[in-house]
């Protein structure tokens, strides 16, 4: 069985009132700020990616701590690579919320809500992968530790 809704059931549209378009237009500049911040953090993430790959393991391998630093340059980038795209889709919700609140543009308005979604979308995908991460750690290091009490 299909389900359909029926146009006449619902009016298909939603006004948004000056309180709430205000709210919007508030929430997309903080979003704006939070983004550039997190672009910001991104770059900091990349030099300090370059610094312990080339500096830092240089002066390792004279310090001859037997640990290569690169492999941290490695994950601060793969860490930056993950944190550009819930930044990206905050900033394209602010940017296009802003600007279909202010030309009243619907379409962008929608777009804007869809970049809130991928948002939100990514960052519950990621908190699911972090908990699966957690649980794993903890099924591998409880056993672990209670051989090694013995």
């Amino acid at each position: 069985m299909e389900n359909t809704i029926d146009q006449s059931e619902t009016n298909g549209t939603i006004m948004i009132n000056e309180e709430v378009r205000n709210y919007l237009l508030e929430t997309s500049k903080w979003g704006k700020f939070m983004a550039i911040v997190g672009y910001v953090g991104m770059g900091l993430l990349v030099l300090l990616a370059i610094v312990m790959t080339v500096g830092i393991s240089a002066m390792s391998s004279l310090a001859r701590t037997g640990f290569p630093m690169g492999i941290i340059g490695v994950v601060y980038i793969v860490l930056a690579a993950v944190y550009y795209f819930p930044v990206t889709y905050l900033y394209k919700f602010s940017v296009q919320m802003k600007q279909g609140l202010t030309s009243g543009e619907e379409s962008s308005v929608i777009s804007g809500f869809q970049n809130l979604k991928s948002l939100f979308k990514f960052m519950g995908i990621m908190l699911v992968v972090i908990i699966s991460i957690y649980a794993l750690v903890l099924l591998i290091s409880i056993p672990t530790a209670l051989f090694m009490s013995r």
